[in-house]
């Protein structure tokens, strides 16, 4: 990172800096906020720590699922409520969990309907 930090500090030199004048997309401009950023973020850019520990360094993997989300509540001939498109959200999250909790909610689903527990009781 400091490398980059280092050439991109040395094209500002060889640029200048952006005046006022300069618009988004001014080389002055671009560079400069490139430089500005990594030097502000450079503490939460330890990759080589972040791939030892086994975290994502990618956002790739968010982007997919919500590309496949956006598929699902987006497509043509689809309209949803609010609350049905929430509902239908929380589940899909749920189906993509580690955590597993629709296995957990159908498991356990029985105990919860209305006359189970009374049916239980009769057939014990």
């Amino acid at each position: 990172m400091s490398r980059v930090i280092v050439a991109l500090a040395q094209r500002q030199q060889e640029l200048g800096l952006p005046s006022d004048d300069d618009g988004g997309t001014s080389p002055r401009r671009i560079v400069s906020d490139a430089l500005t950023y990594l030097q502000n973020q450079q503490s939460r850019m330890n990759y080589p720590e972040y791939r030892r520990q086994g975290l994502p360094i990618t956002s790739s993997h968010i982007e997919s699922t919500n590309k496949l989300l956006n598929r699902r509540v987006k497509g043509t001939e689809k309209f949803w409520s609010r609350r049905g498109a929430e509902a239908m959200l929380q589940m899909k999250a749920d189906a993509l969990s580690d955590t597993a909790p629709l296995e957990k909610f159908w498991r356990e689903r029985p105990q919860r309907m209305t006359g189970y527990r009374n049916y239980a009781k009769s057939a014990a």
